[in-house]
């Protein structure tokens, strides 16, 4: 290659097989906020394919007063979504756990066993927008104790806490590892969260990315984010161990 055309080429764009297994998504149809049909999950699933994801967790909300789910509401959903997408996309491998809201409910489903990602009993737990249960600090120290490892999802998008809000530094000394969304540093939810994302990213907090994908406007984020510069370096970075963890 010629001297010119080295200064001029473009820089060759990465997809999302540099992150390859999807640790939080909502693509079970029907049973929370995410898709509604088995139709909109295959084609949201096969957008996520052609991005080059290739393992997605499908981890529907768990709530004490919005989404009672349980085994036994996830699992046949999961099962037919399975079926549905060994036949229309078989290079794409669905596993399944749930979203965890830390809330008066979750101590009881931390009694009686949780639904995890991958072997390690990795657990996705969420807190609210709004306040954070005040006893979450003890609830989370519980599950590490029960020998789960919390993975925190969104941190960036708990607005009441600044960036060097010390509990964040807590959390991750005891033990919890963060989850930011890919929506988060295309800019979905906007300049602040996105900022705040960067941030946590660049304070060493974060291991893992996932899409959070509900509808298409969150998949239409994810996928024209590869597009941007910003992101084609964060992934480039290796800073989201998703590879290692749930490879």
């Amino acid at each position: 290659m010629s001297l010119i055309n080295r200064i001029f080429r473009k820089p060759e764009l990465i997809d999302y097989s540099a992150i390859g297994t999807d640790v939080h998504s909502h693509f079970l149809p029907g049973i929370d906020d995410g898709c509604k049909e088995t139709e909109e999950s295959l084609m949201l699933l096969k957008r996520m394919y052609e991005c080059g994801f290739r393992k997605i967790y499908c981890t529907p909300h768990i709530q004490a007063e919005y989404f009672r789910n349980s085994r036994e509401t996830i699992l046949p959903v999961f099962e037919n979504l399975c079926n549905a997408v060994s036949e229309v996309i078989p290079g794409l491998e669905l596993q399944v756990a749930a979203e965890y809201l830390v809330d008066e409910g979750f101590e009881k489903q931390v009694k009686d066993g949780l639904i995890f990602l991958g072997n390690k009993k990795h657990v996705l737990v969420e807190l609210s927008y709004f306040n954070p249960f005040p006893e979450f600090r003890n609830v989370l120290q519980d599950v590490l104790m029960k020998g789960y490892t919390p993975v925190l999802a969104h941190p960036e998008r708990y607005l009441y806490w600044p960036v060097d809000e010390p509990v964040f530094e807590n959390l991750h000394a005891a033990g919890v590892l963060f989850q930011v969304n890919l929506p988060s540093i295309c800019g979905y939810y906007g300049s602040e969260v996105r900022k705040r994302a960067i941030d946590l990213i660049e304070r060493g907090f974060v291991s893992l990315a996932g899409s959070d994908i509900h509808n298409a406007r969150y998949a239409d984020a994810v996928c024209d984010g590869l597009n941007n510069k910003k992101v084609q370096e964060i992934l480039n970075s290796g800073v989201f161990k998703n590879p290692e963890i749930f490879g």
